[in-house]
């Protein structure tokens, strides 16, 4: 199911440390309580201690520091055991539990829990009574096997939790669902959830909820799906329960029904309901929802919150969503034209692909995902390389193409790596159909990408099974028509590309503003062909208003003639633009550019084949600036403005020229540029923390 990349279903587990507070039968600590946990654990005394945690002190105030969050602590205390005793169970238990939790470092804390395991079983028996400390052997059999299933060990995970509830009771049978899921053995899993519900448990039937949720989802049946997921969330509702991820995997299933308003009401009313130990992200779900929605200035406050969210999570859940997280970061830098500094996040992510023992996603779907995204950063970081080689002077120039080069060569290899994932029929023709599981991580308005890697033979065979797969979707053959136009205009089939994306363009959700763009310039490039240039400047227009950084990612040039006033600035900048990449002055009229200059600096103005502004740029002479710099900046200034996203007018106080709100005009575009700049900066610093 998606979700951020709007494919992934995250399970309801419940926060593995609140496992740790039902396994000790103890009420979690209060504020005041975990202030004075240092003096609390200093005084410990074996009456203190519950049945079932042995004669301990040492080790039950290390449990004590682990459920308080307080890691460091718990693992001084461990290995303090471990010292005095290197065959000590809890002291083992407790290491594997802080290596999880608190450091995420899943294999070292998978051995640890095993011989703690073993030594329990070695000294008690498997069947421990009541006189043993128990305790250890319930907690290391929990842990292992979720360690197990957060590696993706499913398998294993299964063995453990019916090894766990042969010895302890109550059995929580509804666990064994999602496991069961992943490994596509749904009539078992569906099962387990039912063997959940008839436990009357609460958490056993928020989970069965769950689990049923993510069966249909993976069934791909979206009718059931949306049922399911919704009885999840309102389970969760009328229960009170803060939980976030049913809430999100009902926008999720929503959004399978192209219901766009009902999935953000679900995302927003998540994102009230912080849990520790959740993949789900409500913030970066929604981040996703805006830019598809062409909503740039929300997305950028929810990509904000989206970093708070995962800051807040404790530090093994960095294995489960990291990756996702800065995809969704270098996502929106690509749509706000920033691909440079976007590639050097796409490069982390395809090195260190997320563990998806938390989703319902395959890794093949998360490492295609994070392979086109790199892609098509390299390829937007080499158009932009262009522009600016086209205003440089030649030596510059000359670096800036030998860079666009490189950012080409790079955008290859990606796409090889990606195309080699995509060859499962079945993922290709889940990724073809809107919003369903089992597809590639990746939004709608990026998935037209995958055509140019398989060519038009696999596109063809999978959008006619996805139409008929989905005939009865309203709204479905919008997409399937997006898809063809790019498919036709690949194989030169000019007018066939024009009729599927005006057909697109018709049909499309309004909510898919991205993705109506990319097709309103695919149809624009094939009318251009067929020399229908009044219907091409029509549709690059349209592209413009939605997204006009559409233009640079697929590489499209502009039809403009120039206007200079009779000054040396000006004329300059006019001789720089008709070679830039985005401007097209051999096609004749459409839009315009008008260029001015006087001693307090320079002005350049794009306007559309109506005359309405829709961008500018301004800049002032520099101290010792000649007038080609001066020229030189004012192109470069006018491309940055240019294709960049409009802040939605209802979000932002946006500076207007003309009456045309855009991006690139005054505050707008330098308060962008500040924020954008310290996103880069969080990242990278968040990175090196971790």
């Amino acid at each position: 199911m998606k979700a951020g990349g709007f494919r992934r279903l995250c399970r309801a587990a419940p926060c593995l440390l609140l496992a740790l507070l039902l396994l000790a039968g103890l009420p979690s600590p209060t504020a005041a309580q975990d202030e004075a946990l240092g003096e609390a654990l200093e005084s410990l005394r074996l009456d203190d201690i519950p049945s079932g945690f042995g004669n301990e002190p040492l080790a039950f105030a290390s449990f004590e520091a682990a459920r308080a969050g307080k890691f460091v602590r718990a693992r001084e205390l461990a290995e303090t055991l471990l010292s005095q005793d290197p065959e000590s169970i809890a002291g083992h238990c407790l290491l594997g539990l802080v290596l999880h939790q608190g450091e995420g470092n899943l294999p070292l804390a998978l051995y640890h829990l095993k011989h703690s395991r073993q030594l329990f079983e070695d000294r008690y028996g498997p069947y421990p009574d009541g006189s043993t400390p128990w305790r250890w052997h319930a907690l290391a059999m929990n842990e292992i096997a979720y360690v197990s299933g957060e590696m993706g060990r499913h398998r294993d995970k299964i063995r453990y939790l019916k090894e766990r509830d042969e010895v302890y009771d109550p059995p929580r049978p509804a666990e064994l669902g999602w496991p069961l899921m992943r490994l596509r053995n749904y009539e078992a899993a569906r099962q387990a959830a039912l063997d959940g519900l008839a436990s009357g448990q609460d958490d056993q039937v928020a989970t069965a909820l769950t689990v049923l949720c993510a069966v249909e989802a993976e069934l791909q049946d979206r009718e059931k799906s949306y049922q399911s997921c919704k009885d999840a969330a309102d389970h969760n509702n009328d229960n009170l329960l803060r939980n976030p991820t049913p809430l999100t995997n009902a926008a999720e299933s929503a959004l399978g029904l192209l219901r766009y308003h009902e999935a953000e009401r679900y995302m927003l009313d998540a994102s009230e309901l912080f849990m520790v130990g959740t993949a789900s992200n409500p913030w970066l779900d929604l981040t996703h929802l805006y830019l598809t929605e062409g909503r740039t200035s929300e997305a950028l406050d929810s990509i904000r919150r989206m970093f708070d969210w995962r800051r807040r999570q404790p530090p093994f859940m960095d294995e489960q969503n990291r990756a996702e997280t800065e995809l969704t970061s270098a996502m929106f830098l690509i749509i706000a034209g920033r691909p440079l500094d976007a590639t050097k996040i796409t490069a982390r992510t395809l090195e260190r692909p997320d563990r998806t023992g938390f989703t319902s996603s395959e890794a093949e779907q998360m490492e295609a995902a994070a392979a086109l995204m790199d892609r098509l950063a390299h390829r937007t970081a080499a158009r932009w390389k262009e522009e600016e080689a086209s205003w440089s002077p030649w030596r510059e120039s000359l670096e800036a193409r030998f860079a666009a080069a490189r950012h080409h060569w790079r955008a290859w290899t990606s796409g090889r790596r990606a195309a080699s994932l995509l060859v499962d029929h079945r993922i290709l023709v889940a990724t073809l159909r809107p919003y369903l599981a089992g597809s590639v991580e990746i939004p709608e308005w990026i998935e037209p990408e995958i055509i140019a890697l398989l060519g038009s033979g696999p596109i063809e065979a999978g959008l006619e099974e996805g139409r008929r797969l989905d005939r009865d979707l309203p709204g479905a053959e919008g997409f399937f028509d997006a898809f063809a136009s790019e498919s036709a205009l690949e194989d030169g089939h000019s007018k066939r590309a024009l009729e599927a994306a005006t057909r697109a363009l018709e049909t499309l959700p309004e909510s898919e503003a991205l993705l109506r763009a990319r097709a309103a310039v695919l149809g624009a490039r094939a009318a251009q062909d067929l020399g229908d240039l009044s219907r091409s400047m029509e549709l690059y227009q349209l592209a413009m208003q939605l997204d006009p950084g559409t233009i640079r990612r697929l590489g499209a040039a502009l039809p403009a003639v120039f206007y200079s006033a009779p000054n040396v600035v000006p004329e300059t900048a006019r001789r720089l633009l008709r070679s830039s990449p985005r401007f097209d002055e051999s096609r004749g009229g459409g839009f315009q550019v008008r260029l001015e200059g006087s001693i307090e600096g320079a002005s350049a103005f794009l306007l559309d084949p109506l005359g309405t502004v829709l961008t500018s740029a301004r800049i002032t002479p520099r101290a010792g600036e000649d007038e080609t710099a001066l020229a030189r900046r004012l192109v470069q200034e006018l491309h940055a403005s240019a294709f960049a996203p409009r802040l939605d007018l209802t979000q932002a106080d946006i500076r207007t020229l003309d009456g045309a709100p855009t991006a690139g005009g005054g505050r707008s575009r330098e308060k962008m540029r500040q924020v954008l700049s310290g996103l880069v900066g969080a990242e990278e610093d968040s990175t090196k923390s971790n």
